[in-house]
């Protein structure tokens, strides 16, 4: 009688009741019927209606016991309903036509937030397109229960998804620090096709984007949500502005080859680490190489005078300093830096856009690094399609079917 109990209570089952149970240690079998002169729901409408004919015996794979493969056994009724015709009854712990449960879907979807698909596949003795199909259930079921109110900030990034120029563009919710959409790509069309189906409505809340400066994206956003905030973000900044010094770097270190071949050797990280970072060692041998005079030093301070720009106390004074920056820079006589500084110019105002909207992507380059986390202990997937679900299912905080048992 308590295994009966349990099976009611954790099915959620009102209009049915357990028959028997059997089985053995391979596995164990749960036969259900459907309780007597009792009206149920039509699977369209959810009407009541008395019960018209029986179908042939259905079996649904369950979430297993022990692992012990266990199975649910029952003859689905038709009903009259009155609004939809003959129509067969609303199964509670069904998927439509699926073979599996429901309970058994939504624990392979939970499992497939912490392990890759295979693993949980494996565990669950089913095939990878079992869970995926789960997992894209569950996917889809929060997708629609989604809010998409308060969200005041984008973060817009892309990371790569297999070798050579394969992309997917990230758009993130700065505020809660989730997953909104990927998509493949990283063009004009590929950002238009989330803005279209985000919904003007919902973009006029959208105060700023935090992005690189990519044309495309930069296009996409002015057409879409012409009056929210570009913000360039600092960290791709710096991120030119570190590849910049490096070049230097590489072609001194390539002239000095015939003179003085050990000068700049093992120096790469000397250059780009902040000063505080620096072993005593580096420091030691930083102090050496400032007393030379050399094009490298050189970008090495105009890189550490352009991050003091984020000091600046507004607007204002971060403009006089960028103009002042910007001079120092194109008159260094370093092509590398004076390129960086033409594309600062080129960019200044969502540079200074900060000033009035301090957002950036730190955040986002940490969920990057989580999405990357997930492509690695698949070992990669083989569609975009495919890894977008997966992005979405781990990374966009959505709504899960609820349920009379909870799996996590």
């Amino acid at each position: 009688m308590l295994i009966k109990k349990i099976i009611r209570s954790t099915l959620g089952i009102k209009d049915h009741c357990v028959i028997r149970v059997t089985g053995d240690t391979t596995k164990l079998v749960i036969e259900l019927d459907l309780i007597t002169r009792r009206k149920l729901p039509c699977s369209r409408c959810g009407t009541r209606s008395p019960v018209r004919d029986r179908l042939s015996e259905r079996t649904w794979r369950h979430v297993p016991l022990w692992n012990i493969p266990v199975f649910i056994r029952y003859r689905s009724a038709r009903v009259k309903c009155p609004r939809c015709g003959i129509k067969v009854e609303k199964i509670p712990w069904s998927n439509g036509k699926s073979s599996l449960s429901k309970p058994l879907s939504l624990a392979m979807a939970t499992w497939a937030k912490r392990l890759p698909m295979n693993v949980v596949a494996q565990i669950f003795g089913v095939c990878w397109n079992a869970v995926y199909s789960a997992v894209n259930q569950v996917v889809a079921y929060g997708l629609s229960c989604r809010s998409k109110t308060g969200i005041i900030a984008l973060g817009i990034d892309e990371i790569s998804r297999k070798k050579g120029h394969t992309y997917l563009t990230q758009i993130y919710d700065l505020t809660r620090k989730r997953l909104l959409d990927s998509v493949e790509n990283r063009t004009y069309e590929s950002l238009s096709s989330f803005f279209k189906s985000w919904g003007r409505a919902n973009l006029n809340n959208i105060k700023g984007v935090c992005c690189d400066m990519w044309d495309p994206y930069i296009k996409a956003i002015k057409d879409y949500i012409p009056d929210a905030v570009i913000v360039f973000d600092k960290f791709h900044l710096i991120r030119q502005l570190l590849n910049a010094v490096n070049d230097v770097r590489k072609q001194e270190a390539a002239i000095l080859k015939k003179t003085n071949p050990e000068l700049l050797t093992g120096t790469r990280y000397i250059w780009l680490k902040n000063p505080w970072n620096l072993t005593e060692k580096q420091k030691q041998r930083l102090s050496y190489l400032e007393k030379l005079n050399l094009k490298i030093n050189r970008a090495y301070l105009l890189k550490e005078n352009f991050r003091e720009l984020w000091a600046c106390p507004n607007g204002q004074e971060a403009k006089k300093f960028l103009d002042h920056w910007f001079w120092l820079a194109t008159h260094s006589r370093i092509p590398q830096i004076r390129k960086f500084a033409w594309m600062v110019r080129n960019h200044q105002n969502g540079i200074l856009a900060w000033f009035d909207l301090p957002i950036d992507n730190g955040a986002v380059e940490a969920l990057n690094n989580v999405a990357k986390t997930i492509s690695h202990q698949a070992k990669g997937y083989r569609s975009s399609k495919t890894f977008s679900t997966i992005l979405m299912h781990c990374m966009g905080k959505l709504d899960s079917p609820n349920w009379v048992h909870k799996f996590a």
